[in-house]
Formats: structure tokens, sequence, C-alpha cells
């Protein structure tokens, strides 16, 4: 079965990740492509086919189709996707699902009422080096997780974007575009929050912001099993994107930039000798040669695929992974990788930010 598949959005995100992964993909085709943008959308259809539509509702009338993908601004994703739904069209939107938990509420209610399956793009969790951090919790190696922290740096100023004027709509700007991706990561590692009152959140700016609320923000909360998370994400600074994992048997500092798990068991240390010193410092370097080798190994598969438009089941790009996994459970009628429930904490905490930033 070959997915007849529609996208929704011709923009940055589009023209990077979608249309090129649907045309690669043999178990996709790209029969649709839609955008308001007339010269993005002639650009989109003259690289990759199918054929363009201006408007979402005419698409959806006009074509019979197995599969859309929604990449379009935030604030267009309940519309959009709850069209296709109402359809009986599979989605798979853009992260955040929605601007609000109402929303979210709203859409997995329809989804639920048509049994239309609805995924979200959380692109990060299927890095190499995440799936291989999951990978290895899923075996048992850290032994009981005790602490989950992520610090994501780097991120532009609220007032500054390559992704578009719609961002300024938002609470927080630029910033608040990308903040999904440190949560849903957590949560996802770490688990979901006790409750809602389990939260703790700070926000701060550094400089006055016509129209945003924040530039950064930390969160904290003690989930069921009482694994403590914590999130810091921060604009205008420089770049760091690290994931720490605690546990009984081992811990890890995790590089996604550098596609580096530098991990250490627990009998280790306590390192007020030399030699244990250097022996840290020896198991650092072997893990930090290892990242190397695994990112050069994977940065030349990467361009393997782009330069000779080539599908790989274990892809490299996250993007790629996702929708490849995602395409196989439509094909057996299955719900595809994260479902819209999984995005009802990181609205939840997207919505705490919000408020302590407004307070």
């Amino acid at each position: 079965m070959v997915l007849r598949t529609a996208v929704v959005g011709a923009g940055i995100v589009s023209e990077n990740n979608h249309l090129p992964a649907v045309s690669r993909n043999p178990r996709t085709r790209l029969v649709a492509v839609c955008d308001r943008d007339e010269s993005a959308l002639r650009g989109a259809v003259g690289e990759y086919g199918g054929r363009a539509y201006t408007d979402a509702e005419a698409m959806l009338d006009g074509k019979a189709l197995d599969w859309v993908h929604v990449a379009t601004p935030v604030q267009s994703h309940r519309e959009l996707a709850g069209a296709a739904i109402e359809r009986g069209v599979p989605v798979t939107v853009q992260k955040p699902a929605t601007t609000t938990r109402e929303e979210l509420d709203d859409l997995r209610e329809l989804a639920r009422d048509n049994g239309v399956p609805v995924s979200v793009v959380h692109n990060w969790l299927f890095y190499p080096v995440i799936r291989e951090l999951r990978r290895r919790l899923a075996a048992g190696e850290f032994g009981e997780v005790r602490a989950v922290e992520a610090t994501f740096t780097g991120e532009g100023r609220p007032d500054d974007t390559y992704r578009g004027e719609w961002v300024y709509d938002l609470p927080g700007g630029d910033v608040e575009e990308g903040m999904p991706h440190p949560l849903y990561l957590t949560l996802a590692l770490g688990g979901v929050p006790r409750d809602a009152d389990a939260v703790d959140v700070r926000t701060r700016t550094v400089r006055e912001y016509d129209g945003f609320d924040y530039d950064g923000t930390a969160l904290q909360w003690v989930t069921g099993e009482d694994v403590l998370c914590s999130v810091t994400f921060v604009g205008g600074s420089a770049p760091n994107e690290q994931i720490r994992v605690y546990g009984t048997e081992q811990s890890a500092t995790v590089d996604i930039s550098t596609n580096t798990i530098d991990a250490h068991d627990a009998d280790e240390g306590p390192f007020h000798l030399l030699g244990e010193q250097l022996g840290r410092s020896a198991t650092t370097a072997g893990n930090v040669a290892r990242g190397a080798a695994d990112t050069l190994r994977e940065y030349g598969l990467d361009r393997v695929e782009e330069r000779f438009d080539r599908h790989r089941e274990e892809s490299v790009d996250g993007h790629y992974y996702l929708f490849d996994e995602a395409a196989k459970a439509l094909e057996r009628g299955e719900q595809p990788p994260v479902p819209l429930a999984h995005s009802k904490w990181v609205l939840e905490l997207m919505e705490q930010v919000r408020e302590d930033a407004r307070e």
C-alpha cells in the first residue's frame, strides 16, 4: 500500500523535512501540496510534484487522501487538522500540536469521535543519539532513574526569527516556538508530572521586548515514580543542547549537538585520587571518540540519503525516521508514534510558562 499523501504548508519546515521525506519514501506518494503563498507553492510543486492548492478545504474535497501533513503556523493547526479529521483522513501535525490545551482537548475529542489517528512531530525523539539513549533506558542499563535534566540554550531572541513572522504572535515569540523540544524529550525520558500542581516554573527576561513576556524559563516537576525532572530553556545565549540522566546503576550526559553519550557506572569514583580522576577522564575521552565516529558515519549516511534520494529504514534524520515509522503504522491500521495525547503535558507546561511570565 502506498499512502496518497498531502502536505499543507510549503514553508521552511516542509521544504527541509516533509516534502523531501514524502517524495523519497516508497511507502508514500505526494499527491497534493497546499499553501496560500502561491510563490512558495509553485516552488514546492515544481521540485517535488503533486497538485497545487491554495485552499485546504478544496484539496481535502478534491483528492482521495490517505494521510495529511500539517506543517503550518501553530495558530492554524486546530482548524486544518480538524478539517482532515472530519473527512476521515489521518493527520500528522507539526509541534506544538495546538496553541492551547483547550484546542488540544477539542482536537483529541474530534479524532476520537471520528476514529482517526492523529500524531505529532516530536522529531528529536528519533535522533540517533536519543534512540540509543532510549534503548539503554529500556534495557535497564541505568537501573532506576532518579532524575532527568535538559538544558537547551542558543535559541534566538523572541523578536528575532528565521521561521516566519507568525511566531511574533506567540507570547514568547521565537523562543516559545522552539520550547516544545526539551519539554517532550524530558517528559518521554523522565515521565510526566504527578499533577499540574507538582510543576514549579520560573521565567525571566534580560531586556524589554515589545509584545513578548519572556526569553528564558526553568521548570521542575516530580513524576508519579518520584523522578525529578528539570528543563532549562534560554534564548539569546551560546548554544548548548544536553540531557543528563541519573540512575542507580549508571548516569550519562547526552550532548545532542555532538552525538555523544558520556556514560559512567555507579561504582566509579569518588574521584579524590589522581588515578580515579584520570580513569574518569579516559572513560569520557572514549565516549567522545565514539560519538565523533558515529557523527562522521551518520553525516555520511545523511549525505547519501539526500544526494541520491535514497530511502533507509534506519534513517539518521529524525523527521524522516518518524515519518517512516508513522507510514508503517498507518499501513497496518495502527496509531502512528507520538499520538496527540503526548502533547497534553507539553501544552500544560507551556501554558504554565506563559502564566508565570504574565504574573
